[in-house]
């Protein structure tokens, strides 16, 4: 499955058929219960992906000028960051956001999300 920004859910879901197809065939013998364990989890997957890449999208999209909770100053860019968040389901969603910088007090935020 492709982790690229711009979202392409037919790209997605072709791989998702795809990866379940496979599994079927190396399959041949699972229960009910195992193919829906499977694909629950491939669908974990792809929900991860999808939430991903829209939070991210939405973030370059905003890139909106925050002012210090702090001291009321407008804050400036400070470079992108990594976080990491915890979505459904216990995933790991790691996204990349602007941090923000007040020049005055010199407090650091990232945007929500």
């Amino acid at each position: 499955m492709k982790t690229e920004q711009s979202l392409n859910l037919e790209e997605l879901s072709t791989d998702l058929t795809e990866k379940m197809r496979a599994w079927s065939q190396a399959n041949p013998k699972a229960t009910l219960t195992e193919i829906e364990i499977a694909v629950d989890n491939e669908l974990a997957k792809l929900r991860r992906t999808i939430v991903q890449s829209i939070a991210q999208t939405r973030e370059v999209v905003e890139q909106i000028s925050h002012q210090c909770p702090q001291c009321g100053s407008q804050m400036v860019k400070n470079g992108k960051e990594k976080r990491k968040l915890k979505a459904k389901e216990g995933q790991t969603i790691e996204l990349e956001r602007q941090q923000q910088r007040c020049l005055n007090c010199g407090m650091t935020l990232f945007p929500p999300g």
